[in-house]
């Protein structure tokens, strides 16, 4: 081959490989992505600690039957409100009233006995001393007369007896309260124990629910547990309630089962609209001063850990821990993990590695 050809032939080749050495360093370049990042900065918010509830009334109680017969009259209505002491329900008490008098026929006669072995025992005294009769007929007339009094005591007994079950017929409200369902009707045989209603005390109610410990010793801190009239009880449809409630204490010690401590809020509800046995949820609010918030579309999960995509100077994305205190609309509340001024990705996660470097392209978040 001539030197020529030759040259022609490297001239060629040299310009073929940079050609494809430019292409690969463009192609490089190129492969370098532009994320969004949102730079962390302290702010101050406010914390909605939400727990669930059980809502119970100021007072409930089951009305049950205590002598079973004939459901003789029902003076209230389902849903009705009663006045403490109102008759409520009759039992038939005939049967009682019969029993009643033969209780009564006994204890007079028991009575009656009891005097005659009053005077025997008297008079076996009065011999006695005059020494007129032995002291075993004095023993005999005390023994009679005690004989006596003992069933004057058993009589009086089976007749309060029957005189308190004859008070069991009558029904009455415990105190001032609306009525729940009716499930017998007037001319109904009930058993002992039936249960004829519930009467609840609607005024207030009160909303228990359970605090973790990690969280009751950070509210007690932030004092976010001397809330009064602030807690917000949100009702099962997810309407808030139109009364704000008061924080009571209902437990003194942290369950050691559960690892958490129980509290009551207490609501006014003037309407009875809060049935007992509602469920909801309680939000009590807490200050956060010089908070880290970040949106939540810039963390991922692995397990059960969170991380962000942490972004140093270079653009080198690093795979960091976080964890989240609370959560607020879209954003998170960091308890660690991040600090004042650090870059993190805020979009397009899922296409990112640990240690991918990335074209900064800074953004705010609409509510941050």
């Amino acid at each position: 081959m001539s030197n020529f050809k030759k040259s022609f032939f490297l001239s060629i080749l040299s310009l073929f490989v940079l050609v494809s050495c430019g292409d690969k360093n463009k192609t490089k370049i190129n492969s370098i992505k532009t994320v969004p990042v949102y730079k962390v900065t302290l702010k101050d918010t406010i914390v909605s600690n939400r727990f669930v509830a059980d809502v119970h009334a100021k007072n409930n109680v089951e009305i049950h039957v205590r002598i079973p017969g004939l459901l003789e009259k029902v003076y209230v209505s389902e849903g009705q409100k009663v006045k403490k002491g109102q008759l409520l329900f009759k039992i038939s008490d005939v049967e009682l009233q019969i029993q009643l008098l033969k209780a009564q026929a006994v204890y007079k006669s028991a009575m009656a006995d009891l005097r005659i072995a009053t005077v025997e025992r008297e008079q076996a005294q009065t011999l006695f001393n005059k020494k007129v009769i032995a002291n075993n007929e004095l023993e005999l007339a005390k023994a009679k007369y005690e004989a006596a009094a003992a069933k004057v005591a058993h009589a009086a007994a089976e007749k309060k007896a029957i005189d308190q079950q004859i008070g069991f017929t009558t029904i009455r409200a415990p105190f001032d309260g609306t009525v729940d369902r009716i499930p017998f009707k007037e001319g109904s045989l009930v058993e002992n124990g039936s249960l004829l209603t519930t009467v609840s005390q609607l005024d207030d109610v009160y909303a228990y629910f359970s605090i973790p410990e990690n969280t009751y010793f950070q509210m007690i801190t932030n004092k976010s547990l001397n809330a009064k009239g602030d807690i917000e009880l949100v009702l099962p449809n997810g309407v808030v309630y139109n009364q704000k409630g008061e924080l009571r204490t209902a437990d003194g010690d942290i369950d050691r089962q559960t690892g958490s401590i129980q509290y009551k809020a207490k609501f006014h509800n003037p309407q009875g609209f809060i049935k007992h046995g509602t469920s909801g949820k309680l939000i009590i609010s807490e200050p956060k001063n010089n908070a880290i918030v970040i949106p939540q579309k810039a963390v991922f999960s692995i397990q059960d850990k969170q991380f962000v995509f942490l972004v140093d100077k270079e653009g080198i994305v690093k795979m960091t821990n976080i964890t989240i205190g609370s959560t607020l609309d879209d954003v998170y509340i960091l308890n660690k993990g991040l600090k004042n001024n650090d870059l993190i990705v805020q979009e397009g996660i899922q296409s990112l590695r640990d240690g991918d470097k990335i074209n900064i392209k800074e953004t705010k978040v609409a509510n941050l």
